[in-house]
């Protein structure tokens, strides 16, 4: 668990969010996304916290992108490519960047309350 989290806080952008690309399903590497991504932050926010991570600062950081990500109309714009078939079919899960945000959200506020 100790070695999970070190490699995830070591992918953590400045902006505080994760952002992987398809292409590291096709490399069999992690290749990083030129931008965050709502998406990985979340899985990678959930694991963090499921690990019992002590770097509360770095899961804070997190929590704040997916917040200044959500629109107005509380959802989040589509992003990058979420997923690859068979190494080389990209999906687009449409629901995944509403399902993954609401969950970290919530884990967060359930284990931290409003500590941000």
């Amino acid at each position: 668990m100790e070695n999970a989290c070190k490699f995830l806080l070591s992918k953590q952008r400045e902006d505080g969010g994760w952002g992987e690309s398809y292409k590291s399903c096709e490399e069999h590497r992690y290749v990083e996304h030129k931008d965050s991504q709502v998406v990985q932050t979340s899985w990678a926010l959930m694991a963090l916290m499921a690990a019992e991570c002590p770097d509360h600062e770095a899961i804070k950081r997190g929590i704040r992108l997916l917040m200044t990500r959500q629109q107005p109309d509380g959802q989040w714009k589509q992003e990058a490519i979420e997923g690859i078939f068979n190494h080389s079919c990209s999906i687009s899960y449409p629901n995944y960047k509403h399902i993954f945000t609401i969950w970290a959200l919530g884990r967060y506020a359930k284990t931290y309350g409003d500590d941000l």
